[in-house]
């Protein structure tokens, strides 16, 4: 049962973000972004374990102390940007022997409803791992790839040249949110990757979703979160 294992939870938070300046940490509705992401984690009974991984200085002035609240530093070379963020999970993972299950939370869906934490979680007694998805709006076999030089386009898939664009006899497609991944810590370290055989994908169940890049995303999120709160009221 999933009662007896071990979880620990990830916030991966670096300081340097590129298209908008310390995103994770800034006030968004009254507190730092990342903080909308500790709290529903702090919220959910089942996670023994919440390590924020930053290369922030001064983190402790940001981010409450709290029980289940820990902090890994990480090296330069970790904090670099061109570093996938999926080897400071495989660090921390390795580092943590004592969990049965590994996930993850970017700190850039602030909107990402509680429930779904919880689904994913309970569909690791069936799974071997979870992961948050999301429906493409459209057919992704009508996609192109685009030269940035000259413009040129090219399909990617042969539909477009077979002119089998008709959505109803396309099969749905989905990719991750970005909002949370989960997995078995023996199936992380053997694979080196969230995607095997047994996951499944915890579709995103709120039509409101934002993932965080840039200030329109961050104007987006707040708007959100407020009419939200409007509605609560």
């Amino acid at each position: 049962m999933l009662e007896k294992k071990k979880i620990l939870a990830i916030i991966p938070a670096r300081a340097k973000s590129i298209r908008l300046k310390n995103k994770n940490f800034l006030k968004l509705v009254g507190k730092p972004l990342i903080q909308h992401t500790i709290d529903k984690l702090l919220s959910i009974k089942m996670i023994d374990k919440i390590i924020i991984s930053t290369d922030k200085k001064n983190i402790h002035k940001i981010i409450k102390k709290r029980k289940k609240i820990f902090f890994h530093f990480r090296s330069k070379n970790l904090s670099n940007a061109k570093t996938p963020v999926f080897k400071t999970i495989l660090e921390i993972a390795k580092k943590n022997p004592e969990f049965d299950i590994i996930s993850y939370f970017l700190p850039t869906n602030p909107l990402l409803p509680k429930t779904d934490i919880k689904l994913g979680y309970l569909n690791l007694k069936k799974f071997r791992s979870s992961i948050s998805v999301t429906q493409f709006e459209d057919p992704i076999e009508i996609s192109l790839r685009l030269d940035s030089k000259n413009n040129q386009i090219k399909p990617v898939f042969s539909n477009l040249k077979n002119n089998n664009t008709n959505s109803r006899f396309l099969r749905k497609s989905y990719r991750p949110t970005g909002s949370f991944y989960m997995i078995y810590r023996k199936d992380l370290l053997k694979n080196k990757t969230f995607f095997i055989k047994r996951s499944v994908g915890i579709i995103y169940s709120s039509l409101d979703y934002v993932d965080i890049n840039n200030q329109k995303d961050f104007d987006y999120a707040k708007y959100l979160l407020k009419k939200n709160v409007k509605k609560k009221d």
